[in-house]
């Protein structure tokens, strides 16, 4: 799963609610294993501000998806999550397809 399919399912999760544009770099970046220092420094930001919003992303992601999401375990609760929200009217119409994974 790319971290594009596993923002289209993100967006059917959160319902009306958005990512901001940090969050959503902190999602990819993760979502690619960069840490958090990484991430600061190839974002620009302190270390300590895109650790906090890592964890608030978290526990907004958890809270949304219904069990415990974590930097660590990222992909895995999105390929989960895939199967639960994979019903033809929820998912927009390229995902899918997505359903055979390799």
């Amino acid at each position: 799963m790319s971290v594009e399919e596993a923002l289209a399912i993100l967006d059917i999760a959160l319902q009306q609610e958005r990512l901001n544009d940090v969050q959503e770099i902190v999602f990819r970046c993760c979502w690619e294993g960069q840490t958090y220092a990484e991430i600061a420094d190839s974002a620009g930001y302190d270390p300590g501000y895109i650790k906090d919003v890592g964890s608030k992303l978290w526990q907004l992601l958890s809270e949304s998806l219904g069990e415990k999401v974590s930097k660590s375990n990222l992909q895995a609760v999105f390929r989960r999550n895939l199967y639960r929200l994979s019903t033809p009217q929820e998912l927009p119409s390229p995902l899918p397809t997505l359903l055979s994974f390799p």
